[in-house]
């Protein structure tokens, strides 16, 4: 099991890495875009989009990455009190809770893809108006990353190899 749970994270920390380069072309447009309006006096009609695309890309893929981080928002006032032990079960009970949900929602964002790809919509958000379907994908990517990374902490979870447990 150990073994598939690498080859998952794997995967996932290949994607934060690429959510992480996310900022390089984001910073570069924000800046073009400073310094189009400001100093050309000709503001462009892109970056805007591209922007928030970006930035929603940047913070979804990095999801799955953050949680193979431990990086998430705990309650430590509750867990800091528990057993290893019980503090596991705890964590196998919220994985298996929110499990489903992940997966329904990455199920949801690949029909929402294929119907923004099959109407061919377009965002309607600038005078770029691209076409939405590439961004959709970045939603499924990100959150059938995260099912697969509440899996591997399910599994680290269960056999008791999560981070900061001692298996003993």
């Amino acid at each position: 099991m150990k073994s598939l749970i690498d080859q998952a994270e794997r995967l996932v920390v290949a994607i934060g890495t690429v959510a992480a380069l996310l900022l390089v072309p984001l910073v570069l447009a924000t800046t073009w875009e400073v310094f189009a309006r400001y100093v050309f006096g000709a503001p462009t009609i892109w970056a805007y989009e591209v922007g928030y695309t970006l930035t929603g890309a940047h913070f979804l893929l990095a999801l799955a990455y953050t949680l193979r981080q431990g990086e998430h928002i705990r309650i430590d006032v509750l867990s800091g009190h528990l057993s290893a032990g019980l503090r596991r079960g705890v964590d196998a009970i919220a994985y298996l809770l929110v499990l489903p949900i992940v997966v329904w929602i990455a199920w949801t964002m690949w029909r929402y893809m294929l119907d923004g790809y099959i109407r061919g919509e377009t965002s309607g958000q600038s005078a770029l108006n691209m076409v939405v379907w590439p961004f959709r994908a970045v939603f499924f990517l990100a959150f059938a990353t995260l099912a697969l990374q509440v899996l591997c902490e399910l599994g680290k979870t269960l056999t008791g190899s999560a981070a900061g447990d001692d298996p003993s």
